[in-house]
C-alpha cells in the first residue's frame, strides 16, 4: 500500500520544524548507527521503523510531528520529510 503524501504548505505542523540537520551519528536510545531519523522539533536522532522504531516512540512521547532521514545517502527514498500527525510524506 503506497503512503499518502501531503503538500508541505498544506501540513499544519510545518511551523514546528526548527532543526534542519544533526551531527549525531547513532540512535540516542539504542546506539544503532544506520537508518537514522532526526526530529525537526528538537534535533533528537532515533532509529527507524525497520529497526527498533525509536523514532515513533519519540513522537508518541513528545508529540514532535516531523522527521527527516539523518543521511540522504543512506535513505533508500533519498531526501524526504514525514509528518506523524498527518501520517504522510510531505511534498
Amino acid at each position: 500500500m503506497p503512503y499518502k503524501t501531503v503538500k508541505k504548505e498544506d501540513c499544519p505542523h510545518t511551523a514546528e520544524m526548527k532543526i534542519t540537520s544533526s551531527d549525531t551519528k547513532e540512535c540516542e536510545v539504542c546506539g544503532i548507527k544506520e537508518n537514522l531519523r532526526f526530529c525537526t522539533s528538537c534535533g533528537g536522532v532515533f532509529c527507524c521503523e525497520s529497526l527498533k522504531a525509536h523514532n515513533r516512540e519519540h513522537f508518541q512521547r513528545t508529540g514532535h510531528p516531523i522527521i527527516k532521514p539523518l543521511s540522504k545517502a543512506h535513505s533508500h527514498l533519498g531526501d524526504w520529510t514525514w509528518c506523524w500527525k498527518c501520517d504522510a510524506y510531505l511534498e
